[in-house]
C-alpha cells in the first residue's frame, strides 16, 4: 500500500513539472502584413547621348576630272569693242590641277588670253576720227587657294584668293620691227580679274561638294530599328538629336570629314519597336572635337517570380542561431516583390528564444525592405540597407525583440543576390557579334563598331521585375555603301 502511494506521489510530481514547464513556454504569432505601397513608376531611363559617326570622303582626283570635263576650251569671250574698247577671249590650254592640304584646296589653271584694244582720237569736230586697234595674246597660270568650311544649312562655304604667273608667252605690242612688252600694263588688269575668277571657282566647288544629300539619307536611315538577333528578337534603336561636322581635312589625295549624329542608343528585346521618324534636319554644328564614342544601355531583368525562386534556394529551410544557440529562427518560405522604390522580402518563419527555464516561440510572417543595387564585382543584383517594414518591426518589438536587433538582417543582406551575369554577357556578345558582322540598316547602310567596356548605371523596379541597366561603351560608325 505504501508503494502504491509513493508511485502516486511521483506521478503527481511529474505532472506538476510538466504543467510548470508548459507554463514556461509561450508561443507568439507575428501578425505583420505586407506593405501596401504600389511599386513606384519606373523612372525615365536617363539616356546618355552618344555620337554615331559617318565618314565622308571626296577624291580630289574625281573633283579634278569633273572640273576638267566641264571647264574646257573657251571659258570667257567678249569680242565687242563697244563701250570699253576692249575685247577679251580666255581659253583653258591645259589640265586644271587640284591639290588639297588640311582644310584648303589649291587650284592651278593654265590660260591663254587674247586681248584686243581700240584707240580712237578725234582731232577736231570737222576732222576725221582716227581709229586704231591693236591686239596681243599671252599665257598665264592662275593659282588660287580656297578655304573651306560649312554653314548651318549644310552648304560648303569657300573663300578663294588667287594670283597668277606669266606663262610661256607674255603680252607684247608689235609696231613694225619693234616689239613692246605690255606685261607691266596688263598685270593690274589681270589682278582685277582674279576676284571674278575666284568667284567662279567658289561656285563650282559649292556645286560639286554637296553634303546635304548624304546627311539627309543617313539621318532617315539611321532612325530605322536594326535587328541584332532573331532568336531573342533583339533590336537596336538610334534616335538622333543633332548633327555635327568636323572641319574638312585633306590627306592622301582625299578630302575627308566626319559627320556625327548625337543620338540616344538603346537595345530592346520585346520585338521590333515602332519607328518615329523625324524627317527634318537640325542645324549643322561645326565641332572641332567630334568623337565617335557611344553608350548603349543594356538591360538585365530578373522577374519577381524568378527572384523568389532564387531566394528560396538561398534561405528556405535554413536555421539561423544566435547567442550560442539560445535564439534561433528557421525560414520556411520566402517571396520577393516590390513596394515603392524598394524590394520587399517576405519570410515565413518560426523560432524560439530561451531565457532560463522559459522558452518563447514565434511563428508568422515578417516583411523586410531593401534597396537593390548592381554589384559589378559579381555581375549580380544585391541588396543593401535591409530593414524590417515598420509594421513588422512594431510586431517584433512586442513579441520577439531579440529578432529586431539586426543580426538576422545582416545575415540575409550578405546572402541575397540575383545573378544577371549570363544575361548581360549574352547581350554584349549579341551586340558585338552584330557589329562585327556589320549590322545592316538596309542594303546601302551598315553599322559597324566595337564595345570596349561595361559600366553599371542604375537599378529600377517595375510591377513585375527588377531591372539592372548597364552602359556598354565603345564606338559606332555608319558606313554608307551606296547612296
Amino acid at each position: 500500500m505504501l508503494s502504491l502511494f509513493n508511485t502516486y506521489n511521483r506521478l503527481i510530481f511529474f505532472l506538476n513539472c510538466v504543467l510548470f514547464l508548459s507554463a514556461c513556454q509561450e508561443t507568439a504569432t507575428i501578425k505583420a502584413t505586407a506593405p501596401s505601397l504600389p511599386v513606384t513608376a519606373a523612372p525615365a531611363f536617363k539616356r546618355k547621348l552618344s555620337t554615331v559617326t559617318v565618314p565622308v570622303s571626296f577624291q580630289t582626283a574625281s573633283l579634278e576630272n569633273k572640273l576638267n570635263q566641264e571647264l574646257n576650251g573657251i571659258l570667257y569671250k567678249d569680242d565687242n569693242l563697244e563701250g570699253d574698247n576692249l575685247a577679251v577671249t580666255v581659253s583653258k590650254t591645259g589640265r586644271l590641277g587640284i591639290r588639297a592640304e588640311q582644310n584648303r584646296i589649291y587650284f592651278t589653271v593654265p590660260l591663254h588670253i587674247f586681248a584686243k584694244g581700240r584707240w580712237q582720237w578725234e582731232p577736231c569736230k570737222i576732222c576725221p576720227k582716227i581709229d586704231k586697234s591693236e591686239s596681243t595674246e599671252f599665257d598665264v597660270v592662275v593659282k588660287t587657294e580656297s578655304l573651306l568650311s560649312f554653314t548651318e544649312d549644310y552648304k560648303v562655304k569657300t573663300v578663294t584668293t588667287g594670283d597668277f604667273d606669266w606663262g610661256a608667252t607674255k603680252p607684247t605690242l608689235t609696231i613694225g620691227p619693234l616689239q613692246i612688252g605690255l606685261a607691266r600694263f596688263v598685270e593690274p588688269a589681270m589682278q582685277n580679274q582674279m576676284a571674278r575668277l575666284s568667284g567662279m571657282l567658289d561656285q563650282e566647288i559649292q556645286n560639286r561638294l554637296n553634303i546635304k544629300q548624304y546627311v539627309q539619307e543617313a539621318w532617315l536611315k539611321l532612325q530605322q530599328p536594326i535587328q541584332l538577333d532573331k532568336t531573342y528578337n533583339a533590336w537596336l534603336t538610334v534616335t538622333p538629336q543633332d548633327i555635327r561636322i568636323s572641319p574638312l581635312q585633306a590627306a592622301n589625295g582625299q578630302l575627308n570629314l566626319r559627320i556625327g549624329f548625337n543620338s540616344f542608343i538603346e537595345t530592346v528585346t520585346n520585338g521590333k519597336p515602332q519607328a518615329k521618324v523625324n524627317p527634318n534636319l537640325p542645324k549643322l554644328i561645326t565641332d572641332n572635337r567630334l568623337t565617335d564614342n557611344v553608350q548603349i544601355g543594356l538591360i538585365g531583368e530578373v522577374p519577381y517570380a524568378h527572384a523568389t525562386q532564387l531566394l528560396k534556394e538561398q534561405v528556405t529551410g535554413k536555421t539561423y542561431h544566435f547567442e550560442n544557440g539560445k535564439q534561433q529562427i528557421t525560414v520556411n518560405n520566402a517571396e520577393i516583390s516590390g513596394s515603392g522604390d524598394k524590394l520587399v522580402v517576405m519570410l515565413d518563419v518560426n523560432g524560439q528564444a530561451k531565457t532560463g527555464l522559459f522558452t518563447k516561440k514565434i511563428v508568422g510572417k515578417v516583411f523586410l525592405k531593401a534597396i537593390p543595387y548592381y554589384d559589378a564585382a559579381t555581375s549580380s543584383i544585391r541588396v543593401r540597407d535591409v530593414d524590417y517594414d515598420l509594421k513588422t518591426k512594431d510586431q517584433l518589438l512586442k513579441t520577439a525583440s531579440w529578432l529586431a536587433k539586426g543580426r538576422f538582417i545582416h545575415n540575409l543582406q550578405e546572402q541575397i543576390n540575383f545573378p544577371v551575369k549570363t544575361q548581360l554577357e549574352q547581350a554584349r556578345s549579341m551586340l558585338q557579334k552584330s557589329l562585327d558582322q556589320s549590322a545592316r540598316i538596309n542594303d546601302n547602310v551598315l553599322l559597324k563598331g566595337t564595345i570596349r567596356s561595361f559600366t553599371p548605371d542604375n537599378i529600377y523596379l517595375t510591377p513585375t521585375s527588377i531591372k539592372a541597366v548597364v552602359n556598354a561603351q565603345g564606338n559606332l560608325m555608319v558606313q554608307i555603301v551606296k547612296i
